[in-house]
């Protein structure tokens, strides 16, 4: 389906929006001089601006996979300097404690299972370097309207993004798989077990995103670019909502930040 999405030029205003949110959290979050950093995921880098800059400031080597073929040929053409490859995140082409840091950035939750995003933690966990740093992502079981979403028969709806794709994606809605996900406190006992200690939790994307979508995708066909600055600023002013005690509901997507044990004593006293 992601392909679907290249075909249509998809609007940039809302774009702009999710990459400004997502660099920030990575440069709060990121260290600097880095050597190496893999993103699981091109979507963003392939329609977008995405995170390769942001990236390219941390790190001198920036290695990014996805799973679709077209998404790595067009993020590659976006981006020179990023090392794109198709690969599978539950089976990684790349040697043990090859990178510094990982960012996943809304990879994991398009599984159908749980066990599954296990499996996918253990292999960032088998790539990243012992006190390397993971940034991850996932949507948050939490927010209402994912909630209900998750609720839902998911082969069913699934069948019903891929039916409806085309026109969901002309109106600036990516017709996304819907899978599995992790809330905060599950990964912060699950992040552990698995041999990362959890440095900080967050959650990010707090605008009402269907209606933002929608009303961003009028204003880039009729509106004058100085409408186009004044609405991302009220988008931005949403992210606001990250530091209240409702953040894990009003948030679409959960932030972890957590580092890779170097050792089993490690791992248990994390534990």
């Amino acid at each position: 389906m992601a392909e679907r999405w290249l075909e249509s030029h998809p609007q940039t205003l809302w774009r702009r929006h999710s990459d400004s949110v997502n660099s920030a959290l990575l440069e709060r979050w990121l260290p600097a001089g880095l050597g190496s950093v893999l993103k699981t995921d091109l979507f963003d880098e392939a329609v977008s601006a995405g995170l390769y800059e942001t990236l390219a400031v941390h790190a001198e080597r920036v290695v990014g996979i996805d799973a679709s073929s077209a998404i790595v040929a067009a993020a590659r053409s976006r981006h020179p300097g990023l090392v794109a490859c198709k690969a599978d995140v539950l089976a990684l082409p790349f040697a043990d404690d090859e990178f510094d840091a990982v960012v996943s950035n809304s990879t994991l939750d398009h599984f159908d299972s749980r066990d599954e995003i296990v499996r996918a933690l253990r292999e960032l966990h088998r790539v990243l370097r012992p006190g390397g740093t993971l940034v991850l992502t996932l949507d948050n079981p939490l927010h209402p309207v994912l909630a209900v979403t998750k609720a839902l028969p998911r082969r069913a709806l699934n069948r019903a993004w891929a039916r409806v794709g085309r026109a969901s994606s002309r109106a600036g809605l990516l017709p996304y798989y819907v899978g599995s996900t992790l809330g905060i406190r599950r990964l912060r006992r699950l992040l552990p077990e698995l041999g990362f200690a959890v440095v900080d939790t967050a959650a990010v994307v707090h605008v009402p995103r269907v209606l933002a979508v929608l009303v961003a995708k009028q204003l880039e066909r009729r509106a004058q670019a100085r409408w186009h600055a004044r609405f991302l600023r009220a988008l931005t002013s949403f992210e606001q909502l990250s530091d209240w005690p409702t953040r894990f509901l009003t948030g679409h997507f959960v932030a972890v930040r957590a580092v890779k044990l170097e050792s089993s004593e490690d791992r248990r006293s994390a534990g």
